[in-house]
């Protein structure tokens, strides 16, 4: 019976001599951690010696600094009458045999516990493979036994990337649509249901100033050609057009015209009534823009899919309803917090004296709206759309204001309720990212095919990498590697910090890049093609080759025990992706000290089919690392 129902459990912990009576106490981790269990015995044990409370035995284990043993700190058991050092010399001297750890060690205020590697490695093995890859998914409140189907799933909105229409996809979007990726693949994790949202900069001047360039720069054939990079065309020669205008109006009597009245740039003006008429719902420029958005998506979903992501909604400032905008404004006018100004309409955040949040203008004289009142109207759409829990906007730390003005307008609204939902993940600045020679402008394209570039010349430059590929096609390896190494660099930095944009030092920079956990994945999958592990002759199965002191093999199952924990603490609780990543590659450091006897005699096929079961766990949780992480790995 497979370990992952609780009879099932039970049964194979007392087959290998732990007593599965005392884990129960402690919580369901047993069911999706071995490590929990490690503890779990061990507490039982403590507390059986010491008569103390199972929860502090839990509490006064921990790992040695050097993973390579667990200790008891005999302090945090907190028994009264007794000195530690007399306290470890005691149990030492009173303590019960066990399985899974060797005879303690007295260290003076600590008793050490080293691993008996063959009931470890029975242990681990079967726990791992058995659950394939689930190993490492962290549902909380569940066990394996839960019918997750009656259970109500929590909901997670995701917004995240959020190009907008016209203009560069810069190094800002480019965070943004990795960590957002990442945030999601988290919370599927988690069990939540998840919906990925781009929210397109689809509205507003910008989209006003790209539709009144179009009759003067835009050409059919190039739109449906690449209709990203035409329309960033446009829209760099209309930007030019206009402030040329500009400085000229500038220039013209101080920006006066006749009677003081200001001038305005011919396209300036153009641009603010093509804007009205977006607004106003003009058939024939709804027309265009409904085409200009219909093609850039398509073209985003093709592009995104090369990232090996997906969304669930391509949103955008043009869907959010009009009555939806009128609600919150009269809402806001209702509680005394939006006045009208001679530029429009304006939310007054200073009233309640919100440090640093000013009055911001909501609506212009004209009647366009701004991003921020469409921001707080599209809070409300999803809160009844999706009845979210929570909610993410994947945006840089430049925004950390806007998100503010959006929260506390809400909470002036009385959705306290709401706005406690919402998070502004934050991340810094990009440095690096830049247009091709004689382009208007950065697009997803490009950046992809800047690192797919790199990367095939890092496969012709190293053999031995290249070489666990023959056989593919290296145009599509290269692009998908291209892939790996980008999002690798990425989840490997600090969040807040500012990062540079260099596809040759992130193809070649180092041993810990995407193209690193590639090559591995694939030397295993090769390995293992055609192999089956039979779990009944696990339980028979010679598992000497984990025995002796400082064995590679043993040291191997210890570090992916670990696994679960550490995608439970860091990346479901902190949503920090970079404790996996260096998991992942501390695995692959351990990888040569298990591999380089390979060419030698096998020993008995007993060992044999102990070896290939560790290799099936490692390219199992490497595997589910990189999955986790939103990396998708190559199938050999």
């Amino acid at each position: 019976m497979a370990t992952t129902s609780s009879e099932g459990l039970q049964g194979f912990l007392d087959s290998i001599g732990i007593s599965s009576q005392s884990l129960a106490v402690i919580s369901t981790d047993i069911d999706s951690d071995p490590l929990a269990i490690c503890f779990s015995h061990l507490a039982g044990l403590v507390a059986q010696v010491t008569q103390c409370e199972f929860n502090v035995a839990y509490r006064s284990i921990a790992w040695a600094s050097d993973m390579s043993h667990l200790m008891v700190i005999i302090p945090r058991l907190r028994l009264k009458g007794f000195q530690p050092q007399e306290l470890a010399a005691d149990l030492q001297q009173r303590w019960l045999s066990s399985p899974l750890f060797g005879y303690p060690v007295n260290d003076g205020i600590n008793l050490l516990f080293y691993f008996a590697n063959s009931t470890l490695a029975r242990l681990a093995i079967r726990y791992i493979l058995d659950r394939g890859s689930l190993y490492g998914k962290y549902l909380p409140g569940t066990d394996s036994t839960t019918d997750t189907s009656e259970t109500k799933k929590q909901k997670v909105v995701v917004e995240f990337s959020s190009p907008n229409l016209g203009k560069a996809f810069d190094g800002l979007h480019l965070r943004s649509t990795i960590i957002g990726a990442f945030v999601a693949s988290i919370y599927e994790n988690m069990g939540w249901d998840v919906y990925r949202i781009n929210f397109l900069g689809d509205w507003g001047k910008p989209v006003g100033l790209l539709a009144a360039g179009w009759s003067k720069f835009g050409s059919e054939d190039d739109l449906e050609a690449d209709p990203l990079k035409h329309l960033l065309d446009v829209y760099t020669q209309t930007e030019r057009l206009l402030k040329e205008q500009q400085e000229v109006v500038n220039m013209s009597s101080e920006g006066q015209g006749d009677g003081g009245v200001p001038l305005v740039a011919e396209m300036e003006a153009e641009r603010d009534q093509y804007c009205k008429k977006l607004e106003d719902g003009d058939p024939d420029i709804l027309d265009l823009w409904n085409r200009f958005r219909e093609l850039c998506v398509t073209k985003y979903a093709e592009l995104y899919g090369r990232l090996g992501i997906r969304f669930d909604e391509y949103s955008g400032e043009s869907q959010v309803t009009k009555e939806v905008i009128e609600e919150v404004e009269n809402t806001l006018k209702e509680k005394g917090y939006y006045h009208e100004t001679h530029e429009g309409w304006a939310i007054e955040f200073s009233k309640p004296e919100e440090k640093g949040l000013g009055t911001v203008k909501a609506r212009s004289s004209d009647g366009t709206t701004t991003y921020l009142l469409r921001d707080i109207a599209a809070a409300l759409e999803r809160s009844r759309k999706y009845s979210f829990d929570k909610m993410f906007y994947i945006v840089s730390a430049r925004q950390s204001k806007h998100f503010q003005q959006v929260f506390k307008a809400l909470e002036l609204m009385d959705r306290s309720d709401l706005a406690s939902k919402l998070d502004h993940f934050s991340f810094g600045d990009v440095h690096g990212v830049s247009a091709k020679e004689g382009a208007s402008g950065s697009t997803l394209g490009d950046i992809l095919d800047q690192c797919r570039d790199a990367t095939s010349l890092a496969l012709e430059t190293e053999q031995d990498a290249s070489g666990h590929f023959f056989g593919h096609d290296i145009a599509n390896v290269a692009d998908a590697l291209g892939v790996m190494n980008l999002m690798v660099d990425e989840l490997s930095s600090k969040r807040v910090s500012t990062v540079d944009f260099d596809p040759n030092k992130m193809a070649t920079g180092s041993d810990y890049t995407g193209l690193s956990l590639q090559k591995w994945y694939t030397i295993l999958s090769t390995r293992l093609r055609g192999v089956t592990i039979d779990p009944v002759e696990l339980e028979t199965t010679d598992y000497s080759l984990f025995e002796g002191v400082d064995n590679p093999y043993a040291d191997m199952l210890r570090l992916l025990i670990q696994f679960p924990s550490i995608v439970r603490t860091w990346a479901c609780a902190k949503l920090d992706p970079s404790h996996v990543l260096t998991f992942l590659f501390t695995v692959l450091d351990q990888m040569p000290s298990i591999w380089e006897e390979e060419n030698e005699a096998e020993g008995s096929s007993a060992q044999s089919l102990a070896k290939l079961a560790l290799y099936e766990c490692l390219q199992q949780t490497l595997e589910n690392g990189m999955r986790l992480l939103g990396l998708v790995p190559l199938v050999t």
